[in-house]
């Protein structure tokens, strides 16, 4: 869930995505794709190293302070709108100067590289007109990457090209970040369109180059309900391992008083496994971002929390020691090795295991406690021998505990004017969508008509007019879409004739 800091020119950086993670580990020799689940476990950090504002020298300083963490591995977004900003085919030296210094640096540091391929540049994004502008000036502040691709095969293209410039001396590829939250990926249809972007990447990557893993899934939370639509889609057989971000809000790791095992590690990382078990699917689960942020904010909304710097050290030795009880999770990436935000109500920006002035936090010596556990198996205080049950899909809540993570909206005509009223998140801003409805097909267009971006109430209430000529009659599909809020989702409704 990382998310980068503004940029001037095309993907500088790499946002990445807001989603928040993170890697890093001991410098273990985990096997290749053919055994990718084997012991030993391996952990990591997540860091944005990549991004425009960190120089080669910071980034030198940070790959210290992982070698120093004894980490395995680190997780690095790395942006396909940065590889080829303008055309396709036409790769920009200058960041993959800035990619071959990460290369050689890890290399040189023994610590292995999760590389994270996403955000998709302007002349091949879906987005539409009025935010492309025929992209021209800073498309990437009018969101234009975060919309899935034309043709997944250039996604493809563009994933074999670095495949096969770094072939072993980078370890495993990871394909997008978080499908399952339109903050990261604008479409319609995410589980189509993400089945289709894994269909075409991986034999693409593999033709490239044989041995790194490639990983797809990178999916916000242990979303054992999209990863089971993925498998209907037909992702079985391309990827090498499957990779989820158990976040558990402000809760234990070994919580399991929540409203679904999405939102526990504990519960949700077996409830995924059984999905895949269920499709006769063994391949290993990676956890590539899981964290807790010692911002300031309490309250009465637990994914909207932070917890202090004890519990931060608490809860990550307490989810790596759980980890280290399941045989078929070898990597668990801890998001974030720094923070990326000095202002203590920020919670995206304070995951750290360092300040931003490079101080550690007491998590910093409890991740190398554990690194050193996972590396060696020794522990101080050993997994318990019964863990708690694995939770089926058959026994998980209804999907009605879920909706009080998403958007509401009615909608009303009233001769000229659509009144729509709602609900989102509190002092939010959102997308309000409107989609025409085709007389002749009756299917919805594919681009919104209109489009407006507009601020929740402190109370978490909206409502808003629409008046003309064109909203008498007619069919109408509205969508009210919360951005930067990573557990909120769209809603839609439909105005009749």
């Amino acid at each position: 869930m990382s998310r980068p800091a503004g940029r001037r020119q095309p993907f500088r950086r790499l946002s990445l995505l807001a989603s928040l993670l993170a890697t890093c580990g001991t410098a273990l020799a985990l096997a290749f794709p053919a055994s990718a689940g084997a012991a030993p476990h391996l952990a990591g950090v997540q860091s944005h190293v990549l991004w425009a504002n960190v120089s080669n020298a910071e980034m030198d300083r940070q790959l210290d302070r992982m070698k120093q963490l004894g980490a395995g591995i680190t997780r690095v977004d790395v942006g396909w709108a940065s590889i080829e900003p303008d055309a396709k085919g036409q790769h920009d030296s200058w960041y993959l100067g800035r990619l071959d210094h990460l290369v050689q640096g890890a290399n040189a540091r023994g610590i292995k590289l999760l590389l994270l391929f996403a955000e998709t540049p302007c002349w091949a994004s879906t987005a539409p007109g009025s935010l492309k502008q025929g992209c021209q000036g800073a498309w990437w502040d009018r969101d234009v990457q975060n919309y899935a691709p034309r043709r997944m095969s250039d996604y493809a293209d563009a994933l074999a090209f670095v495949v096969k410039r770094y072939g072993d001396q980078v370890y495993s590829w990871e394909i997008w970040n978080e499908p399952n939250q339109d903050y990261f990926f604008h479409t319609d249809d995410p589980v189509g369109e993400y089945a289709k972007m894994v269909r075409a990447a991986y034999p693409a990557a593999k033709a490239a180059d044989p041995r790194p893993i490639i990983v797809a899934g990178s999916l916000s939370d242990s979303d054992f309900e999209f990863t089971d639509a993925l498998y209907r889609h037909g992702v079985k057989g391309y990827f090498d391992a499957w990779s989820i971000h158990p976040y558990s809000d402000d809760r234990s790791p070994l919580d399991t008083a929540v409203d679904s095992p999405r939102y526990s590690l504990v519960l949700g990382v077996p409830a995924v496994r059984d999905v895949m078990r269920r499709y006769g699917d063994a391949k290993p689960i990676w956890l590539t971002e899981f964290g807790w942020s010692t911002c300031n904010v309490r309250g009465p909304v637990h994914w909207q929390n932070c917890v202090d710097r004890s519990t931060q050290a608490t809860y990550l030795k307490r989810a790596f020691r759980k980890m280290r009880t399941w045989s078929y999770v070898p990597v668990g990436i801890w998001f974030n090795l720094k923070n990326t935000s000095s202002a203590p109500d920020d919670r995206v920006g304070n995951y750290g295991l360092l300040s931003q002035d490079d101080s550690p936090k007491p998590a910093f010596a409890a991740f190398r406690e554990i690194a050193h556990e996972l590396q060696d198996g020794s522990s101080a205080s050993p997994p318990p021998a019964t863990p708690p049950p694995s939770v089926t899909p058959a026994s998980l809540p209804p999907r009605h505990v879920l909706r009080r993570r998403h958007a509401v909206v009615h909608v009303a005509r009233r001769d000229s004017t659509i009144v729509i009223t709602g609900r989102a998140p509190r002092r939010a801003v959102a997308k309000l969508l409107v989609f025409r409805q085709d007389a002749r097909t009756g299917r919805f267009e594919r681009r919104a008509s209109y489009r407006w971006r507009f601020a929740v109430g402190r109370h978490g209430h909206f409502r808003l007019r629409l008046h003309g000529g064109v909203f008498r009659s007619g069919t109408w599909r509205i969508v009210v879409r919360p951005t930067g809020r990573a557990h909120w989702h769209k809603a839609a409704a439909v105005l009749g004739g």
